[in-house]
């Protein structure tokens, strides 16, 4: 299978293969890019709703992580360089930075908490 590597706006690296699935890495750690060997966490789950605006792309995501609890649903929203996932993709990510009470001039809505991620993989909903 043939698989074809672009750098995205600096931060995301997608990779397209013959089936048409976007992604950037698969496992749940990755090592950073700087070699410190530090774990950072991975995350995962299907995206309940989707916001554009200024290249960038926010994904309210229903956490599906392997070893999170399930009577503790969480959803919680993330930003990424702007993609073409839609409501109903799965997705998994890397956790990079977490802000709180974070103000989108560009969308005129404040969230609660913002994880800003990288590494975007998805699989489109059918």
């Amino acid at each position: 299978m043939k698989i074809i590597s672009i750098v995205v706006a600096g931060l995301l690296a997608i990779s397209v293969n013959a089936k048409g699935l976007e992604t950037q890495h698969s496992h749940a750690a990755v090592v950073d890019s700087n070699n410190s060997g530090k774990i950072q966490p991975r995350y995962q789950g299907v995206i309940l709703e989707v916001l554009n605006a200024n290249g960038y792309t926010y994904l309210k995501i229903d956490e599906k992580t392997p070893g999170f609890n399930p009577k503790k649903l969480k959803s919680f929203w993330i930003v990424v360089n702007r993609t073409s996932a839609k409501v109903g993709d799965y997705v998994r990510f890397t956790k990079e930075l977490v802000t709180k009470n974070y103000k989108s001039k560009a969308l005129d809505k404040t969230f609660d908490e913002l994880m800003f991620t990288s590494n975007l993989e998805y699989r489109v909903s059918k």
